[in-house]
C-alpha cells in the first residue's frame, strides 16, 4: 500500500521514539540532581530562638462590631463633572434635583429604621465587640505563653539539657533537609559530658544519580542504555553526599546560638542494594574544625574537598558494599568510653586535666584507643614540671610493659613525671612496675570516672 513504510521501518521508528523518551527522562533526573546540589549549597532557614519568637499584632474591629447612624454622605448623589463655562449648572438641573430628593427620602427612611432598631443593633454590636476582644485576648495570651515556653526551652538549652538541645538541633536539621523532591531525615543525640551532638543523617541512595544519560536502539531492535562511566557516577554521588553533610553541619552551627556545641559527630547512612543500610561518611569534628573555612563553598568539587579536610572517613565506593566505620554512635544515658569518638575522648581528657592544673597541652599521638600528650603542671594536683600524659580506653587491662614504655617516653622527652590513665584497669605487675618508678602515677578507670564527676560535673559510663 502506498504511503506506508515496512513493518521493520515502523518498528524501528517506535523504538527510536522510545529511546528518545528514556533519554529525556534521564536528562530530567540529572537536571533535578543539579538543582539539588545548588540548593544544598545555600544556607538553610534560620531556626534559632530569636527567629522562632512570635509577635502579637491586634486586628481591627470587624464591621458588625461598630454601629453608627446612616450618614448623608453615603446617600448623596454624585453631581458629576462641572463644565468650566457653566459653573454649577449640574446642581440646578432637573434630573439632579430628582435624584437629590430621592436620596433624601432613602436617608430619612434609613434613619427611621436605625432609630427603631438602634437598641437591638447596639446590643448586637456590643456582643460582636466583646467576642472580638475575647479573641484578641486569647491571641495575645497564646503568643505570650508560646514565647514564655520558648524562653523556657532557651534556658534549658543554655543549661545543656539533652532533650532541649536535641529538640533545637533536630528542628534545624529538619529545615535544612527539606529540599524540593527530597527529604533528608536526621536524629540527634546530645552528650552533655563532651558537649557533642551525634547526628545520624539518612542520605538518599546512589540511585539518585542516573546511571545513563542516553538511550539508543540496539542492533537487535531493542532499546539499550549508554552507561555513564562508573567514575563519573561515583563522583556525582559523593558531591551530593558532601553537600548534604556540610549543609547539615552548617545548620547545626547556625542553630547553636548559645554555643552549647563543642563538637559534632555526623554519620551519613544510605540504603544500597548490595549492602543494605550502611554508613557512607562519618565526621568527627570539633568547633575549631568547623569554623576553619566555609562549610558551603560555591563549587561541588570544593564541597567534597572541604568535607575531606574535616576529620572524617568517606567511602570510596558508594555503589558497592564498602561501608565505613562510624566514629561514634549516639544513645541516651552517660556514654561509655568506647562509645566516644576519638575527638570527643581527646577533648574530654584535655578538659579534665586542664581543670586539674595541666597547662600547655601538646598532643603528640591520638588514635581510636587513646592519646599521648606533653603538658606542664601548675602545682595544684601535679607538680609544676613537664609531664607525659598517656590515656587509654583499650585494652581493658594494662600490663607492666605499658608502664615501662611511658617511663621511656619520660626520658626521651626530658620530662620529670608521667600520668598513665586508663578507663580500664592495671594488672598486678603494672602496679608493681609503677611502684618502682615514683615519677609514674597510675589512674585506673574507677579513679578516672571519679575525677570526671568531680571536675566536669558529668558521668562517664561503662
Amino acid at each position: 500500500m502506498a504511503g506506508r513504510g515496512s513493518p521493520r521501518t515502523e518498528f524501528g521508528g517506535g523504538r527510536a521514539y522510545l529511546a528518545q523518551q528514556y533519554t529525556e527522562v534521564a536528562e530530567d533526573a540529572e537536571q533535578r540532581l543539579e538543582e539539588l546540589l545548588a540548593l544544598a549549597a545555600e544556607p538553610s532557614p534560620a531556626v534559632d530562638f530569636d527567629a522562632l519568637r512570635r509577635s502579637y499584632e491586634p486586628r481591627p474591629l470587624p464591621g458588625d462590631a461598630v454601629v453608627e447612624p446612616p450618614r448623608w454622605v453615603d446617600y448623596a448623589p454624585d453631581p458629576g463633572p462641572v463644565p468650566g463655562e457653566t459653573p454649577g449648572s449640574p446642581l440646578l438641573s432637573g434630573p439632579y434635583q430628582q435624584n437629590l430628593a430621592a436620596a433624601r427620602l432613602r436617608h430619612q427612611r434609613a434613619l427611621r429604621e436605625y432609630r427603631d432598631q438602634e437598641k437591638e443593633l447596639r446590643a448586637q454590636a456590643e456582643q460582636a465587640r466583646l467576642a472580638h476582644e475575647r479573641e484578641e485576648q486569647q491571641r495575645a495570651r497564646s503568643v505570650r505563653e508560646y514565647n514564655e515556653r520558648l524562653e523556657g526551652y532557651r534556658k534549658a538549652y543554655e543549661e545543656g539539657r539533652p532533650a532541649a538541645v536535641e529538640s533545637v538541633l533536630e528542628r534545624a536539621l529538619a529545615a535544612a533537609g527539606r529540599l524540593p523532591g527530597l527529604e533528608v531525615p536526621a536524629r540527634v543525640s546530645y552528650r552533655a559530658l563532651t558537649r557533642t551532638a551525634v547526628v545520624d543523617l539518612v542520605l538518599p541512595g546512589p540511585s539518585v544519580v542516573p546511571p545513563a544519560l542516553e538511550f539508543r536502539v540496539s542492533v537487535d531492535g531493542g532499546v539499550e542504555a549508554v552507561p555513564r562511566p562508573e567514575r563519573e557516577c561515583r563522583a556525582r554521588y559523593l558531591q551530593l553526599v558532601a553537600r548534604l553533610a556540610l549543609r547539615a553541619l552548617d545548620a547545626l552551627l547556625a542553630a547553636d546560638t548559645e554555643s552549647r556545641l563543642d563538637g559534632i559527630v555526623l554519620n551519613g547512612r544510605a540504603v544500597t542494594a548490595e549492602a543494605g543500610e550502611s554508613c557512607l561518611v562519618s565526621v568527627d569534628a570539633r568547633r575549631a574544625d568547623l569554623f576553619a573555612s566555609s562549610l558551603l563553598p560555591s563549587g561541588n568539587g570544593e564541597a567534597l574537598e572541604r568535607l575531606r579536610a574535616l576529620p572524617c572517613v568517606l567511602t570510596q565506593d558508594p555503589f558497592g558494599p564498602a561501608p565505613v566505620t562510624a566514629f561514634a554512635i549516639g544513645r541516651s544515658g552517660p556514654p561509655a568510653p568506647e562509645e566516644l569518638s576519638p575527638g570527643e575522648f581527646a577533648a574530654m581528657i584535655a578538659e579534665l586535666f586542664e581543670q586539674m592544673g595541666m597547662e600547655d597541652w601538646e598532643p603528640r599521638l591520638r588514635g581510636r584507643d587513646g592519646l599521648l600528650v606533653l603538658a606542664q603542671g601548675d602545682g595544684r594536683e601535679f607538680a609544676a614540671t613537664r609531664h607525659v600524659v598517656c590515656v587509654a580506653r583499650r585494652p581493658s587491662v594494662l600490663r607492666a610493659d605499658a608502664v615501662r614504655d611511658v617511663a621511656e617516653v619520660v626520658v626521651e622527652e626530658q620530662a620529670t613525671g608521667a600520668i598513665w590513665a586508663t578507663t580500664g584497669s592495671f594488672d598486678v605487675d603494672a602496679v608493681l612496675a609503677a611502684a618502682s618508678r615514683p615519677e609514674v602515677r597510675l589512674i585506673d578507670g574507677g579513679e578516672l570516672r571519679a575525677l570526671v564527676r568531680a571536675h566536669l560535673g558529668a558521668e562517664l559510663g561503662g
